[in-house]
Formats: structure tokens, sequence, C-alpha cells
């Protein structure tokens, strides 16, 4: 297939001033370009590219939607009721979509790819387009601070960030309730992990190693190419305890290795020895 035109193009309309979300609204957009491309071809490589893309858009919603979401709980967000009742909408849409695609069951491309494209005009440019001038003003009022990238001041008494990267959601609670004195991220996926480094400041971060989507490995060796990125202490957390995974880990740029369970009393610790360094 030649390169097409765009079916939506970036536009300022969309921005809602927030790097980390415009980043995942942009992927999103670049799909729905892809898929709309692919319904312009019968033979069997567009039938894999719509495959390919449909699946990509299943884990685009799942950690987009987890980034937006924890952000409006850390900001008091007064419409997030309504918003993520928007967002478990849309997902069923999207897994629907999908399960028609997988079963041979009647399935247009064309009526799902004009569904993201709605999607884009109506809930990016107005929905969150509402939120983004929320995180605005709170970020004039100075209540905002790191989700936008902003460096802290030495008197700043914001909370670091620390981003847990573990695909077991009982993990990643655990994680929230042994350390309410760091603002904790979490993320199942590894992929949106490396998505939200490269828009937040992030201070330090957890994890695990034996993930389905990413090994904690192949994480280590994509933060390690990033020359900001690779500066970020990072703690593994995993069950895979052997000595030869901890050299592994560490040959990687890990800066220290807890075994699961974790020792809560030893993960307040570690995580402090880290962020106190020079």
């Amino acid at each position: 297939m030649g390169k097409e035109a765009n079916y939506i193009d970036w536009a300022v309309r969309f921005s809602i001033g927030v790097p980390l979300i415009d980043s995942q609204h942009k992927q999103l957009i670049a799909m729905t370009n892809e898929l709309h491309n692919a319904c312009r071809y019968s033979d069997i490589s567009a039938k894999e590219q719509f495959r390919k893309t449909v699946h990509d858009a299943v884990v685009y919603v799942k950690y987009h939607f987890s980034t937006e979401e924890q952000i409006m709980e850390k900001t008091s967000y007064p419409e997030i009721v309504k918003h993520k009742k928007l967002h478990a909408e849309f997902v069923q849409e999207v897994l629907n979509n999908v399960t028609a695609f997988e079963e041979g069951k009647t399935f247009v491309p064309n009526h799902f790819v004009r569904f993201l494209r709605d999607w884009v005009l109506s809930h990016i440019a107005i929905v969150d387009s509402k939120m983004g001038n929320f995180l605005v003003e709170l970020k004039k009022e100075g209540k905002l601070g790191k989700i936008l990238m902003e460096k802290k001041s030495e008197s700043s008494t914001e909370k670091q960030i620390v981003l847990a990267v573990d695909d077991s959601k009982t993990q990643l609670t655990q994680f929230k309730a042994i350390l309410p004195m760091y603002d904790v991220f979490t993320c199942e996926s590894p992929l949106q992990a490396l998505e939200m480094v490269k828009n937040m400041e992030v201070d330090l971060i957890l994890l695990d190693l034996g993930m389905a989507e990413m090994s904690g490995f192949t994480f280590l060796k994509h933060l390690q190419n990033q020359p900001k990125q690779r500066r970020i202490p990072v703690i593994i957390v995993s069950a895979n305890n052997a000595e030869k995974y901890i050299t592994a880990s560490k040959n990687l740029g890990a800066n220290d290795f807890i075994s699961k369970p974790a020792d809560p009393e030893l993960l307040i610790n570690k995580i402090a020895e880290q962020l106190t360094k020079p």
C-alpha cells in the first residue's frame, strides 16, 4: 500500500495543553488514519494491517484512559464520573467491534473508522478540551506541578512522582497503599510507562520483570537508549529473584532489586535511599 492522505490531521483544537495526553491523542489519530487506509484495499496485507491496528486500539484505550483517569483523580476533576462513563462506553464499543471482527460476524470496517473519527472530533476536541482547560487553570494557580512537566523549586512541597510498572493490578494497588508519601502513578502496560516517562517528570520507577507485553529487561533497554530517561532511578520489584536476574537487571541500568512480596518498610527505605542520592 502506498502513502495515503490522512483521514484526520492533528490540529491545534485537539491539544488540551498536557503533553502526555496530547501525545496519546496523536497516537489515536495515527491509528485511525492507518485503519482508514487499510479499508481502501481488499488484499491480505490490508486485512492484516487492519487486524494489527484494531488490536493496537485495544491496548491504546487501556493505557490512555488509565492515564487520563489517574490525572483526573489526582486533581479532583469535578466531572470525573461523567468522563469515566464515556470512557467505559468507548471501551465497550471497541471490544464489541474487535469481537465481531475476530468471530467473522457482521462487521463494517468503515463504520468502525468513522466511530474513531467521531470520537476524536467530539470527545477529544470538546470533552477532553474541557478537562484540559481545568488542568491549565490549576497550572496557572501553581496547583498542578509535575503532571505538566514543570520543574519543582527547592522550596516546593509537591510529592515526588513514583511510576509503578507491573501487569498485576493487585500489586499496583499495594504500591499505592504502601507509598502515600509519594504521588504514585501506575501502569499495567510497559509501553504506556515508556510513553509516560517521555512526557512526565518521573522521579523513580518501580519495575516488575515478568510481564507479558514486554519484559522488564526490554523496558530497561528502551530506557537506557533515552539520554534523559536513563537517569531515572529504577528499583526492580520481582519474584524472579535468582542471582542471574539481579545481575542482569543491574547490568541493564537498574539501581536496586527487591524480591516479591515486597516488605513495605524495605520498599520505603530503598526508595528514599535512591531519591536522596545527589
